[in-house]
């Protein structure tokens, strides 16, 4: 019950948010204003939440998780400015290369402070900006894939759901309640899916940018293992394996599945990983 009230105020002003927005973009009705306010709808609603946890976030902030509303409201912009204007590909990509390696070298600083030279954490932030570049190819592979309006959005959930169940066994409430906040913003988004309008490829640089961070935080200022950062973060490669069956829906339930695996062992070496309760 403590844990509830711990994340219901967070998550449900997170869901709100992102119903509002979507709600106004259905209300405007033109496709490109759909394509701009799916992930302001997100950013917005992640920082919300995000707030409604911590408090208003000073700047600079001086825990780097609190970067997070912050990563939120770029990737966001991004992703809006791709969802209006005509940008090509390898710009998006340069793009959202560059905004990944400053936010891990923003959310990394004590490792750069205490624990690394620099030539050792400018490969981890190399490496670890390529992890997050190759999620947002394939989340948007997904996008573009799709065939039901549900579908993304269901990925996208599962994902959440089981990134804050991580969170949580591998000892970081705090972590776990932001992971929390990301799904309802998603959840809110469904209203959208009422409409059966399908999210758009501009809230793939907002998702990949906040789950990569949750991830890695996870595993750096959390007890997250490796294997399960891995599982969670790639987890919607199991959804582009073509499904041949007739009914769409039935093909999208079969990928939702397919991507639950990978989460749920996820689950289980967090938990066999977590320290035993008597401790």
């Amino acid at each position: 019950m403590f844990l509830l009230k711990q994340i219901l105020p967070a998550a449900v002003m997170a869901m709100m948010a992102a119903a509002a927005v979507c709600g106004f973009a259905l209300y405007w009705g033109k496709e490109r204003a759909r394509g701009a306010l799916g992930p302001l709808a997100i950013g917005l609603a992640y920082l919300s939440g995000h707030v409604v946890i911590t408090g208003w976030v000073s700047f600079p902030p001086t825990d780097t998780t609190n970067w997070l509303p912050y990563f939120a409201l770029a990737a966001a912009v991004l992703g809006a400015s791709c969802g209006v204007l005509a940008i090509k590909a390898w710009v998006r990509v340069v793009i959202f290369a560059l905004v990944s390696a400053g936010a891990l070298r923003l959310l990394l600083k004590p490792k750069f402070l205490y624990g690394w030279s620099l030539t050792e954490g400018c490969i981890w932030v190399a490496c670890l900006a390529g992890a997050m570049m190759l999620l947002a190819v394939i989340l948007d592979a997904l996008v573009r894939r799709s065939a039901t309006a549900i579908e993304m959005p269901a990925f996208l959930l599962i994902i959440c759901a089981g990134t804050f169940g991580a969170l949580m066994l591998s000892g970081s409430m705090l972590l776990g309640q932001f992971a929390a906040v990301l799904g309802a913003a998603v959840f809110g988004s469904l209203v959208f899916t009422a409409r059966k309008v399908a999210l758009g490829r501009g809230i793939v640089p907002v998702f990949s940018l906040l789950m990569g961070a949750l991830v890695v935080s996870g595993y750096f200022f959390a007890e997250l293992p490796a294997t399960c950062a891995v599982l969670l973060a790639f987890a919607p490669i199991l959804a582009l394996i073509p499904i041949g069956w007739p009914s769409k829906l039935l093909a999208s339930g079969i990928r939702a599945a397919l991507v639950s695996v990978p989460i749920l062992i996820a689950l289980v070496l967090a938990f066999r990983s977590s320290p035993p309760l008597s401790y």
